[in-house]
């Protein structure tokens, strides 16, 4: 029960975050920055956008580890799940109108949010988050550090929505400094959280 309340905490906590982001207008976090692409390029909502492409990060994952196993099978409902999570979130959180320098603290402080909302899930090992589950299963499969691995995904995620906006002829949606700052920052924050978060909490023997 422990896990499922921790895995849940962390779940809402990425979710909520993923709105937020959007609503401070300061550039999207770099690994919500496809799926906010896609949502504004094809005029879907950002739940559908988020099930497009946490679908085919699982089949990333099966096609690296070269299996199928119950914990990929288990991210497709969970995207599905997440992507009306988001949505909920994206139609109660509402506007937010403030100097830059503010929403450039609460972009930063966000950012520990949602490090905190991947430790969580990825920690208790529940079911990740297929964006989660991509980086874990590239992480086990080179045998390097879930952190840095998290690092260069989302710099890849980055420079895949402005390619994808370039290929569109539009705006580059939802890039901007925060999104960058993220990209650099976020694994090493989860990094923080690997090393002084006391794991007696969390794990699976809790």
């Amino acid at each position: 029960m422990k896990r499922l309340f921790f895995y849940f905490v962390g779940l809402n906590l990425i979710a909520v975050a993923v709105v937020l982001n959007i609503r401070y207008d300061f550039g999207v976090a770099a690994f919500s920055s496809v799926m906010y692409a896609i949502s504004e390029i094809y005029h879907i909502s950002l739940g559908t956008a988020s099930i497009i492409c946490y679908l085919l990060f699982v089949l990333a994952q099966c096609i690296l580890s070269k299996k199928i196993t119950v914990t990929y099978l288990l991210e497709i409902p969970l995207s599905f799940a997440f992507g009306l999570l988001t949505d909920l979130y994206d139609m109660i959180v509402p506007a937010i109108e403030c100097p830059i320098f503010l929403r450039a603290l609460l972009f930063t402080l966000t950012m520990f949010v949602t490090a905190m909302g991947v430790y969580l899930c990825v920690k208790t090992d529940v079911v990740l988050t297929p964006t989660d589950g991509i980086v874990k299963t590239i992480s086990e499969v080179f045998s390097v550090a879930f952190s840095a691995v998290k690092n260069t995904f989302d710099i890849l995620l980055v420079i895949s929505s402005v390619v994808l906006c370039l290929a569109n002829h539009t705006q580059l949606y939802g890039i901007g400094v925060g999104t960058v700052l993220s990209a650099l920052l976020l694994g090493r924050i989860i990094k923080i959280y690997e090393r002084f978060l006391p794991l007696n909490m969390i794990e699976k023997n809790a």
